[in-house]
């Protein structure tokens, strides 16, 4: 048997390995800045990259620098038909830097944060100078101090459409802006809050005029009318105390200064808006799909001149304008994806998010990242770099994370919301409480997980809640004393 000799070799197949395409590798790394990172970037890469430049796009209504779909200045959309008489007057310095949007982290008035919900309105031409002339006239306390016939006048429109600008205002927040008496402005707070008994007697109250009666505690009277007990009409005096303001810049005041909302200064930059248009959502990303991005023109030149007679440059210089116009080209088709995938993603999130849209919190659907990536074609993780630190602009106004579509603890904190808005102010409810009740509606929660929750909202403990109460009493009877 002839034997096998064995010798050790060096002989090592080469293994596989994964490696990520520049490009790829380019998408990738844009694909998580959020706007204020991106156009940090953008500005770096102009900076550095001489192929590459911006198209200045000025606003054809007040000449401001438009890098996004619409005006951050006025408001105005490319392609809108512009009225003749635009209350709008062109800047005096068109090169001043100015997008509201960028000073959102600034002390925001309540005119600036109604403007803000105006810009994710779908009004256009007279319509919407209308509605900013409308948000102008907003008073100190929240309310409407035009004539809205005169103000129909003056834009050419008739008092219907004014009307129906004018309930796009209303609809913003705080609720109840832009009344025009103190009626209207209860009545729109009522019609925002859950439909109980005593929200629909409140409404039937002040409807038929007896708002005098009830504020001078003639409840027997009141009841009289309304066909119901002194002590049902003492209720709904109670309901309204708790749960309205008789002025919405008060609302807003006392939001910004700590309430739910976040405090202006903590608002990030939106890299999207979602707008309501007549025909439902649509998703505009805030930046035109290349960020106004365009390679330099005599760069492009040189660079097709190099390729076509190469022999009238010397290879140093060849390369250079081959390098930096492909690098030019690359950097625009990466923000041009990025662009286009927030988009995607996003209006998949819109169509199963409707309803949220529509009607808040309580109506948000479950929802998960591998649905989301199963509808737009893509990864999940894609959709999760796409998103991760992204806000969004709702159409109520508010920036809110894009993390929010996908909270299923939502719909649980607005019900907490809502029973605080409803508690007895003399017994403020507990956190146990708060979970026994949820856990009768369905939702079992513990008492440890309604605390937080609670916190998550920006509500204070039933005891604080108790002491606030106690010292806005003895303040109102401070204030009549004097009186």
């Amino acid at each position: 048997m002839r034997s096998v000799e064995v010798r050790p070799g060096l002989d090592i197949a080469p293994l596989p390995q994964q490696r990520m395409v520049p490009k790829l590798m380019a998408v990738s790394a844009v694909l998580v800045l959020p706007l204020p990172q991106l156009e940090a970037r953008i500005e770096e890469e102009l900076h550095n990259n001489p192929a590459l430049e911006r198209e200045e796009v000025l606003c054809a209504r007040c000449g401001a620098e438009v890098t996004a779909g619409v005006c951050s200045s006025c408001g105005h959309v490319p392609g809108e038909p512009l009225v003749e008489d635009s209350l709008t007057a062109p800047r005096a310095n068109p090169d001043e830097d100015f997008d509201p949007l960028s000073h959102v982290g600034a002390e925001i008035s309540l005119q600036e944060f109604l403007l803000l919900q105006l810009a994710a309105q779908d009004l256009k031409g007279r319509r919407r100078q209308l509605a900013e002339f409308l948000v102008g006239c907003v008073d100190h306390r929240g309310y409407l101090t035009c004539d809205l016939q005169e103000a129909a006048s003056r834009f050419r429109l008739s008092v219907r459409v004014a009307e129906e600008v004018l309930a796009v205002v209303q609809a913003f927040e705080p609720v109840g802006v832009a009344a025009r008496t103190v009626e209207e402005c209860l009545l729109l707070q009522l019609r925002a809050l859950e439909p109980s008994p005593h929200n629909l007697l409140a409404q039937r109250l002040i409807a038929e005029g007896l708002l005098g009666g009830l504020a001078r505690g003639e409840y027997a009277k009141v009841g009289q009318r309304l066909g119901t007990s002194a002590q049902e009409v003492r209720e709904v005096h109670q309901y309204i105390r708790r749960n309205l303001y008789p002025y919405p810049a008060d609302r807003y005041e006392a939001e910004r200064q700590g309430g739910g909302r976040l405090k202006p200064q903590e608002v990030p930059r939106p890299d999207a808006v979602i707008v309501r248009t007549p025909r439902g959502y649509a998703v505009e990303v805030m930046g035109s799909p290349t960020m106004g991005l365009r390679v330099n023109e005599l760069y492009r030149d040189l660079y097709l001149r190099a390729r076509k007679f190469p022999q009238e440059f010397a290879p140093n210089a060849a390369q250079h304008i081959h390098d930096y116009v492909t690098r030019a080209k690359l950097f625009i088709e990466t923000v041009k994806r990025r662009n286009w995938t927030l988009k995607a993603i996003l209006e998949a999130i819109v169509e199963v998010q409707r309803e949220f849209l529509e009607f808040g919190p309580s109506h948000l659907k479950p929802l998960t990242m591998a649905t989301v990536a199963a509808r737009v074609g893509v990864s999940e993780s894609t959709v999760s770099r796409a998103l991760d630190g992204k806000y969004v602009l709702l159409p109520n106004g508010r920036v809110v994370s894009c993390e929010v579509f996908f909270d299923a603890s939502l719909p649980v904190k607005e019900r907490i919301r809502q029973l605080v808005q409803e508690e007895d102010p003399d017994a403020p409810l507990t956190d146990r409480e708060i979970a026994q009740r949820l856990r009768r509606e369905g939702m079992p929660i513990a008492r440890r997980t309604a605390a937080k929750y609670r916190e998550e909202v920006g509500i204070p403990p039933s005891s604080v809640r108790r002491l606030r109460r106690d010292l806005a009493e003895g303040g109102r009877a401070a204030l009549r004393g004097l009186a």
